[in-house]
């Protein structure tokens, strides 16, 4: 299991160099990603290749986490495999000559935090909504396995007096 960086990495000699980065993230160690989470497991997957593109250090970024969410049908865990893919530009997001296809990373290309970059790509490839895939996997909170008792008759104490307005 190849060890994450210790700190900021200089994307700008990696692109030159044509590096490729590839680590694992502990999922814990994401604090804003955390409250998302029904549980702090698992490890989150990462590769980067660098390159130059048109001057700017450049990356094709693969993120991979497979993680566990609470389902908002059942409040119940719902295991979900988060993949993210990306093709990022180390320059400033109004430089012309970007790349249409290519999103824009602002800051200093030479201190670049993977962690955070990684922890961006999880947290836009969560589902919208968490929930199982089929209902039949989802019970309801509260919800018994057994079936439901029969209701008691219902008693309409209002149902004589029509007949009383009659008279």
């Amino acid at each position: 299991m190849p060890t994450p960086p210790d700190g900021p990495l200089d994307a700008q000699g990696l692109a030159r160099s044509a590096a490729v980065v590839e680590t694992e993230f502990p999922i814990a160690g994401f604090a804003r990603l955390l409250d998302r989470l029904a549980e702090s497991t698992g490890m989150a997957a990462v590769r980067a290749e660098f390159r130059m593109q048109g001057g700017f250090a450049a990356a094709a970024l693969k993120v991979e986490a497979e993680v566990v969410l609470t389902c908002r049908r059942c409040l119940g865990p719902v295991r979900r495999k988060l993949e993210s893919v990306a093709q990022l530009v180390f320059a400033p997001e109004e430089t012309p000559e970007l790349p249409s296809d290519h999103e824009a990373i602002g800051g200093d290309p030479h201190k670049l935090d993977l962690a955070a970059l990684v922890e961006d790509e999880l947290l836009l490839s969560l589902p919208l909504i968490a929930q199982h895939a089929s209902a039949e996997n989802c019970d309801p909170p509260g919800a018994a396995s057994e079936p439901r008792p029969e209701a008691p008759e219902m008693r309409r104490p209002f149902a004589g007096l029509k007949d009383l307005l009659k008279h």
